[in-house]
C-alpha cells in the first residue's frame, strides 16, 4: 500500500526524511546486526576448533550454513 502525497508531506515535514530513507535505516541495522551476529558466532566456532572441542568438519559446515543464511538475507532485504 504506498502513501498518499498528504501522508508524504505530513510524514517528511515532522520526520525530517521521506519514508524511502526510513527504510533503508531499517534494512542497513537489520544487516548490521546480522553481520555481527555471524562474526560472533565464527569467532566462537574458531576459538572452540583452536582450543580442541570442535572439528574442522564441523567449523566449516557452521560456516557454510552462516554463510547461506546471510545470502538468504540480503536477497530478501536488498531486493
Amino acid at each position: 500500500m504506498s502513501m498518499t502525497e498528504a501522508q508524504l508531506s505530513a510524514f517528511s515535514a515532522v520526520a525530517g526524511f521521506t519514508p524511502q530513507l526510513c527504510s533503508v535505516l531499517w534494512r542497513s541495522s537489520v544487516l548490521v546486526l546480522a553481520l555481527l551476529w555471524c562474526a560472533w558466532a565464527l569467532w566462537t566456532g574458531y576459538r572452540g576448533w583452536a582450543a580442541g572441542n570442535l572439528n574442522f568438519g564441523a567449523l566449516g559446515g557452521c560456516t557454510l550454513r552462516l554463510a547461506l543464511a546471510l545470502i538468504v538475507l540480503m536477497f530478501f532485504m536488498l531486493s
